[in-house]
Parts: C-alpha cells; sequence; structure tokens
C-alpha cells in the first residue's frame, strides 16, 4: 500500500483523552497515513459555567451524581486513560493545517459543519475522524472517500446511545463492546468498521468498565483504518440496531448507587 492516506481530525478542544492520542499515534505509526487538517469545535470553549448549571438541573438526579463524580475526578484525578493531553504533543496535528468552526445547530441536537469548512475538508482528506463535535448530520458524513469514523462505546447492535458503558453495568451483562463505525444520519446505525468485545465481568465499578472500554479502543483506529483500505474490506452493516439508552433517572440510577456502594466496600 503506497498512496498516502490524508486524514482530517474533529477535535473537542486543544487537548484530547490520552486515549484518543494513543490511538492516533498507533494509526500515524503507518507511514502511509498522513494528517492533512484539523478542525476544532469553537463553540465548546465558549460554554460557561452557568450552561453547566442549567444542564445539571435538566438532568434531574443524575445530574447530582455527575457532580459528584466531578468532585471525586478533582480528589482522585481523571482515569488514566482520560487525562488530557495538549494536542500539539502530537506532531502531526500540531503540524496539520488547523481550523476552528461553529457549528451549525440542526433539531435542536444534532450537528452540521459550515460548508466552506467541509469544501476544505472534501479537498484535502481522504478520512475523517471524529473525536469531537456532537451528532454530525449533513455532507461531512460522505464528502470524503472513506467517510467519518466514530466510536461508539458499546454494541450498536444491543446498547446505542449513552452513558458509556453505564447500562451494561447496571444490567450485569459480563461483557460490553467498543464499536469503531462509519456514521451515516441515524444515531448510532453506522457500518461497523471495527469491534471490540470487552469482559467486564469482574469490574466491581463504573469506572473500572470504562477504562476496560478505552483500553480496547486504543488499538482499534489503526484496524478500522486497514479494514477500510483492504481489498476486502472488513466492514458490516448491522442486520439490526439495539435500543437506544439515554441519560439515567429512577431506578437505574438507585441500581448504580448500590451496585457503587457494594463495590467500593
Amino acid at each position: 500500500m503506497s498512496e498516502v492516506l490524508r486524514v482530517c481530525v474533529l477535535l473537542g478542544g486543544e487537548t484530547i483523552p490520552a486515549w484518543q492520542a494513543n490511538a492516533l499515534r498507533r494509526l500515524l505509526a503507518d507511514e502511509h497515513v498522513e494528517i492533512s487538517l484539523t478542525v476544532v469545535d469553537a463553540e465548546t470553549s465558549q460554554r460557561s459555567p452557568l450552561d453547566a448549571i442549567r444542564r445539571g438541573i435538566e438532568l434531574r438526579e443524575w445530574g447530582v451524581i455527575g457532580a459528584l463524580l466531578a468532585v471525586l475526578r478533582r480528589l482522585r484525578g481523571p482515569l488514566p486513560s482520560q487525562e488530557r493531553v495538549p494536542v500539539d504533543d502530537i506532531d502531526a496535528l500540531r503540524t496539520a493545517t488547523r481550523r476552528r468552526c461553529e457549528p451549525i445547530s440542526v433539531d435542536g441536537w444534532k450537528q452540521r459543519l459550515p460548508d466552506e469548512i467541509v469544501d476544505e475538508i472534501a479537498a484535502s482528506a481522504d478520512l475523517v475522524v471524529r473525536f469531537g463535535f456532537g451528532v454530525l448530520v449533513g455532507r461531512v458524513l460522505t464528502a470524503t472517500e472513506y467517510g467519518v469514523l466514530s466510536y461508539h462505546h458499546g454494541d450498536l447492535r444491543e446498547y446505542r446511545g449513552m452513558p458509556m458503558g453505564f447500562w451494561e453495568y447496571v444490567h450485569g451483562r459480563d461483557t460490553a463492546g467498543v464499536t469503531l463505525q462509519r456514521l451515516n444520519e441515524t444515531l448510532d446505525g453506522g457500518e461497523i468498521v471495527a469491534f471490540e468485545r470487552v469482559d467486564i465481568s469482574d469490574a466491581d465499578r463504573w469506572g473500572g468498565v470504562k477504562s476496560r472500554l478505552f483500553e480496547a479502543s486504543e488499538s482499534m483506529l489503526a484496524n478500522g483504518v486497514r479494514n477500510l483500505r483492504s481489498d476486502s474490506r472488513e466492514t458490516a452493516r448491522p442486520d439490526e440496531l439495539g435500543d437506544l439508552y439515554t441519560t439515567p433517572t429512577g431506578k437505574p440510577v438507585l441500581t448504580y448507587l448500590a451496585k457503587t456502594v457494594r463495590g467500593t466496600l
């Protein structure tokens, strides 16, 4: 394989979690891959403390849990896989052309990139990797040869939506999935480019589940890109999609608290 694959990376800010940095480093270990463009979500940096308070109220019981988890992260530090890494620590990201843009809201919860940004992506990249922005729709999904790759930390044939790994933990599942999907306009309904099943049977807390899912994620980007570029095209459209989960309220929150207390003790 001699042709260089040009990659555009969508970023949420000037830092990324360690697992994403490691995934990019593994991808870039292939000398035939280069980062040609990064696009940073300018809207993320403009969110105020008032926005966070308003969001917490909307989340009801989960807003309280989220606030407690944020306090624990400050006291204990984040999971190693979620330590923030400056984007400029990765040479290929530092030297690539960088653009900032504000996404356009669609239906109140989806996002579309401005036409001028999509045009630049189409002209300078063969593949887009989504490590920032929200639920994307519009031309960006089909503007490049290989589309937009995005992680879903769940098996989208069983669990769609969020929070990652939470529902598998609350439901007492022995395994959870990590899906690298090529996005379409169906939420968590894209083509499966790479998939890993992760043992969580002895994970006594949700943080342990997340750590294992992030660890499994690090090799998947490079593997998924190889699948896309191979002649065999080892990708698959899901035969069926799982239930769409969202922010927990009521009994699932109580179940989570009970499991967490047992796991801690």
